[in-house]
């Protein structure tokens, strides 16, 4: 009955002409949302074929189109990164609503806890970069929100703020009290949608997008919804189990009980040292899901054909003959995304990609670029890194892959301990790649010749690790 129902979804998908975003940062009037491009959806690396030529690259990557299966054509951005606009977001629903308390007429005025409200809406945007100034308006919502709880401005202010704050759990229960208060409202909708569609569940997701997509026409934002809708029936008779806020959906054809606990206590295991290495804080909740194929997981996501696992804000995995059940590389490789993507979104894909491989130990499939690189005296420029893979040729991205982990294990060997540490720090503070490098070894600069001599010092030595 599985089998037959992930068939007949995944034949349907060619049909489907309808991706998903983040929730807008609280811009007042309207929000651009950007998709992730696949490198930022954080896929595994390329194979490079035999018939691939093996000629160093002396310059940046060129792009080339990227190659889906037939099925995705209408299902995906053809740019990969996709970039919607909206204006229904929770900022400018509460300002649309401060407006009007401000220019009612005298007759309309309110009193009581209302004008409360009014004040608080105030007291929100009149300094909204005061952090004391938040603080108290966050305790006046509160207080308001249990005073009024058919009231929902008080919620939508607490769930602002716990955005802001980075407490996931805070500002959906906020969500979900305001959506009671005002049902089927476009930016609330929205906001749930982008607040849910990771978990295990995704009815909750799919509801919002409809009641956002019932108000605004936005072809990204129904693609979102279209992916979501077959993942949801992909998953209907998976089975399930949660571990430490790790939740893991699985075909019960494919995984053994044993290998599914296997798995979990893995990805467990994974994810605390990951943290260890990054010096971030472990991230409290995770869904994980293992498809039968990699028809089922292109049929949920936008990545190359080749792709054997991603992180998109759900850490997917395909079945393997591994005694584990899955890829043990490519889950390390994938939690690691999984750990260190929300700690530092704004680094570079190079140190992104170059942390996963490092993490899982891939260096074996590097090693044919690094003696290019080594024996021709290139490199990639270090700028030229920090965008997309995703859009590059098979031998330029197998290249831009072992060219990244070179990095990493640069920062490793070279600069000590502490330095992902550092050079994560450097990323949230605004720094590009010449810079974070430097400051992560001490020193001012780390140029293209001193990664080459740590490449030639590493090649030269002991027998290469086997794959």
């Amino acid at each position: 009955m599985v089998k037959w129902r992930i068939a007949v979804i995944v034949s349907m998908v060619a049909a489907l002409v309808l991706l998903f975003a983040w929730w807008p940062a609280e811009a007042p009037r309207t929000e651009v949302v950007s998709t992730p491009s696949p490198t930022l959806l954080h896929v595994e690396r390329p194979p490079v074929s035999p018939e691939t030529p093996t000629e160093p690259m002396a310059h940046p990557p060129v792009a080339a189109a990227r190659t889906l299966t037939q099925f995705q054509e209408g299902f995906c951005s053809s740019e990969g990164e996709e970039t919607m606009r909206t204006s229904k977001v929770i900022a400018k629903l509460l300002t649309t609503e401060l407006d009007r308390r401000r220019r009612a007429p005298p007759s309309e005025q309110v009193d009581g806890d209302e004008a409360e409200v009014t004040r608080l809406l105030t007291l929100v945007f009149d300094q909204p970069d005061d952090e004391a100034n938040q603080r108290a308006a966050l305790e006046r919502a509160q207080r308001l929100g249990e005073r009024m709880p058919s009231s929902v401005w008080p919620q939508l202010v607490i769930a602002m703020s716990a955005k802001r704050r980075g407490q996931p759990d805070a500002e959906l229960a906020a969500l979900r009290r305001a959506r009671l208060a005002l049902p089927r409202d476009p930016a609330i909708g929205l906001a749930i949608a982008l607040a849910t569609r990771s978990a295990p569940d995704l009815g909750e997701a799919i509801a919002g997008l409809n009641d956002y997509l019932a108000a605004e026409d936005s072809p990204g934002f129904a693609r979102m919804r279209a992916r979501l809708e077959v993942q949801n029936d992909l998953q209907h008779d998976f089975s399930r189990r949660s571990y430490r806020g790790i939740t893991l959906l699985w075909p019960p054809e494919v995984l053994t009980d044993q290998q599914a606990s296997s798995v979990l206590d893995a990805i467990d295991a994974a994810l605390s040292e990951a943290a260890s290495l990054t010096n971030t804080v472990r991230r409290p909740t995770l869904t994980a899901v293992v498809y039968p194929g990699r028809s089922e997981l292109l049929a949920v996501s936008c990545v190359p054909t080749w792709a054997g696992g991603l992180f998109d804000g759900v850490l997917r995995l395909i079945a393997s003959k591994d005694s584990l059940g899955v890829k043990p590389k490519t889950l390390r490789h994938e939690t690691l995304h999984a750990q260190l993507t929300p700690a530092v979104p704004n680094a570079p894909r190079w140190f992104h990609e170059g942390t996963a491989q490092s993490f899982a130990d891939e260096d074996f499939e590097a090693r044919s670029q690094w003696q290019l690189m080594v024996r021709n005296h290139v490199w990639i420029p270090f700028e030229s890194l920090d965008g997309s893979f995703g859009i590059l040729s098979g031998h330029d991205a197998a290249l831009a892959y072992a060219q990244s982990l070179a990095l990493v294990d640069y920062l490793r060997r070279r600069c000590g301990s502490r330095a992902l540490g550092e050079a994560i720090e450097a990323f949230q503070g605004g720094a590009a790649t010449e810079k974070a490098l430097a400051v992560a070894c001490d020193r001012t600069e780390v140029t293209g010749a001193d990664l080459l001599a740590d490449l030639a010092e590493r090649l030269s030595e002991a027998t290469p690790p086997t794959p």
